[in-house]
């Protein structure tokens, strides 16, 4: 519904027509044509002498622009916009009624004497309107129709703008959620060595810096280049790596649709897969068995397809604190970057744990 919205606001040339204000001019020459046509044209025989016959079709013409107007600028604004449907129905039909009956009355008492053909068929008031409902119906209440179309625009186009206002703003507060969470799992490794093994906590705290700038200079813009992301992920896996003699990892590229140029051009929105090769690492871990993790991009001419596989412990070590918030915020985030068009599953078996994530390119 949504895009069918999109669509028929911004690429629908008719619909720009009658609501973007540089059409204006045009829209108002179109119903001044229209009545042009229907009420100068005298037919074969006229019913007056000249130039009474178009005094007569003048003064019509002047009665339904009026109407128009009237309807367009004080009826619609002040009454159907402020909810008041019932009070707007009365007084537009009263109105037509009334100010049909006076330029009626006028055209029978100063132009009827200089009528050519005799008044044949004697109708009263409300059949005339009857008669001139057609005219009436096209000319005012197509511009309630107008302007309640512009409306719906206006209101779409707010809505629109904040639907992305606000999808921006929690975006922004998911990836600020993330990237704290990164640096808290690495200040914690920083802490376990500082007293075990300083060698391996400075050669830590160098990586870190590292991401550090790549956090605030790189992972900031809106889009990352692939190639960029991936070997940040090597990096932070070299560096458990260092932490964990026992911990071993492979991160492999397949992206034979792709030349070196073409595949250095793929961008995406940064820190999409830190979480899932955070999660794999820390539930990888084994006091008393190796451990290992898997990762493998590949790229096609129309997705992105990333697989992340990790051991899983004997004994599984229960971790304080809120865990999860990281792959809450991602998937949260992939909902919003890509709605309906990316896929996300999990395969967890007895020794591994697999997650597998496509995103389109």
């Amino acid at each position: 519904m949504k895009a069918v919205r999109d669509i028929y606001c911004t690429q629908n040339g008719l619909v720009n027509f009658f609501v973007e204000k540089k059409y204006r001019v045009y829209r108002h020459l179109l119903i001044w044509i229209y009545l042009a046509l229907t009420l100068l044209d005298r037919g074969d025989r006229p019913e007056f002498t000249e130039p009474y016959d178009l005094y007569i079709r003048i003064m019509w013409m002047g009665y339904f622009l009026t109407m128009v107007y009237i309807n367009m600028y004080v009826l619609v604004p002040y009454l159907l916009f402020r909810g008041k449907y019932l009070n707007y129905l009365i007084k537009l039909i009263s109105l037509i009624a009334i100010t049909f009956a006076i330029v009626r009355q006028i055209h029978v008492v100063y132009f009827d004497q200089h009528r050519i053909l005799p008044r044949t068929i004697r109708i009263g008031v409300y059949r005339e309107i009857i008669a001139a409902a057609n005219i009436i119906t096209l000319t005012v209440f197509s511009s309630t129709a107008i302007k309640l179309f512009q409306r719906w625009k206006e209101d779409t186009t707010k809505m629109a703008e904040l639907e992305k206002t606000t999808l921006q703003m929690e975006l922004k507060e998911l990836k600020n959620q993330i990237n704290p969470h990164f640096l808290f799992n690495m200040l914690n490794n920083v802490n376990v060595l500082v007293t075990k093994d300083p060698a391996k906590a400075s050669l830590i705290i160098m990586k870190l810096s590292d991401f550090l700038r790549y956090q605030l200079y790189e992972n900031n813009a809106a889009s990352v280049q692939l190639s960029s992301e991936i070997q940040f992920l090597n990096d932070f896996m070299e560096l458990e790596k260092i932490r964990r003699d026992d911990f071993t990892f492979e991160l492999t590229v397949n992206h034979k649709a792709y030349n070196k140029d073409e595949f250095n051009a793929v961008t995406l929105p940064p820190s999409l897969f830190i979480v899932f090769i955070e999660n794999a690492i820390k539930y990888s871990i084994d006091l008393d068995n190796p451990s290992y993790v898997r990762a493998n991009f590949t790229i096609t001419n129309t997705s992105l397809h990333f697989t992340c596989i990790n051991s899983k412990a004997k004994e599984p070590i229960e971790f304080s604190g809120s865990g999860g918030l990281g792959l809450i915020n991602i998937n949260r985030r992939l909902e919003l970057l890509y709605a309906d068009s990316f896929a996300c599953n999990v395969k967890d078996t007895q020794y591994e744990y697999e997650v597998n994530l496509t995103l389109p390119l």
